[in-house]
Parts: structure tokens; C-alpha cells; sequence
């Protein structure tokens, strides 16, 4: 039983997604920072390889970007010019195809299908593919330092895009943004 446990375990691992990369100046000190702003009226900067995003994407980071933030502990200033840091995304996206390869056999006189190689009762082997076309999207969270203007944190998250993500978004959004700030501020 406790292998079984342990192998559940490690297979939920497996499927989980993979965490965001994260990056920042380690000289920097972030232990100041009290309040935040966006870098701009329209933060959300779209790459090109993502059609049909909606358009209520941008405010739907935006403010699970700041609950997250304030939840930590950090205010949101109208004025830009007297955040202690600003806050820019960027989404892009890529097709992307995946192809798998598998063996299968075909006995062909014996009517059943199977494992094995040339030889064994006639058998022959097949390789069977399997091609998926799917769009592999990124986000990115760049924070900026309000008085030097300079980036001093970065997190990357990229995932496969899936039919449950666009049909809601925000569930989606809340675990990447979530795991992002999970690393901010840095120590």
C-alpha cells in the first residue's frame, strides 16, 4: 500500500505544472518596497501567436495582480511617479505540434492484435503516430523599481493551452500569477 502511495505521489508530481521561472537583481533591496503601481494605462503587452484573446484578459490580470499584491501587503498608487515599483505583463503564445510514436503489432491471419516483433506467429510491427497541433502560451511579470526605472524582477510562466483555460481564464490566471508572487519579494 505504501508503494502504491508513493507511486500516486510521484505521478500527481509529474502531472502538476511546472513551476514559473523566476529571476531578479540580487543586489537590489526589496525589503522598502510599500506600494505599486501599474507601468501604464494598458499594462498588458500581447506578442504576436495568441489570436482571438479576449479583451477582458488584460483586466482580469490586472486586478488578480493586485489582490495578490495586496493580500502581501502592499498598496496600489494611482501615480505612477510615487510607486515604489511598477508592474508590467507580457503574453505571447506559439503553435506548437506534438508528435508521439508508438509500436503496435498486427497478427495477420490470427485476427488479434498485439505486442510483439516479426516472427512470432507472423506477426508484423506497426508504428502507430499520433500528431497534436496545440498553442503553448507565456506570461511574463515584470516588476520595475520606481525611482531607478530598472527591471529588478522577472517570472516566466509558460503552460499549454488548453479548452478549460479559455473558458475560464481567471482560475487559470489566479494559479500562474499565485505561483509567480509566490517568489516576491525575494529573500
Amino acid at each position: 500500500m505504501r508503494h502504491l502511495t508513493l507511486l500516486l505521489l510521484v505521478f500527481l508530481a509529474g502531472c502538476a505544472a511546472p513551476k514559473p521561472m523566476v529571476d531578479f537583481d540580487p543586489s537590489h533591496n526589496f525589503s522598502e518596497y510599500r506600494t505599486f503601481a501599474f507601468i501604464s494605462d494598458n499594462p498588458l503587452m500581447i506578442a504576436e501567436g495568441l489570436p482571438g484573446v479576449s479583451p477582458m484578459l488584460e483586466g482580469r490580470i490586472i486586478q488578480i495582480t493586485e489582490n495578490i499584491l495586496s493580500a502581501r501587503g502592499y498598496t496600489r498608487v494611482s501615480d505612477r511617479k510615487e510607486a515604489n515599483f511598477t508592474v508590467g505583463f507580457t503574453l505571447g503564445g506559439r503553435d506548437k505540434i506534438q508528435v508521439t510514436s508508438y509500436p503496435e503489432s498486427y497478427r495477420g491471419n490470427y485476427g488479434s492484435w498485439g505486442w510483439g516483433g516479426r516472427g512470432y506467429y507472423g506477426a508484423q510491427t506497426y508504428t502507430n503516430t499520433d500528431v497534436r497541433q496545440y498553442t503553448e502560451g507565456t506570461l511574463a511579470v515584470d516588476l520595475y523599481d520606481g525611482s531607478t526605472r530598472k527591471p529588478v524582477w522577472h517570472a516566466r510562466a509558460v503552460r499549454k493551452i488548453t479548452t478549460k483555460m479559455r473558458e475560464n481564464p481567471g482560475e487559470t490566471l489566479r494559479a500562474i500569477l499565485g505561483d509567480m508572487f509566490a517568489a516576491f519579494p525575494p529573500s
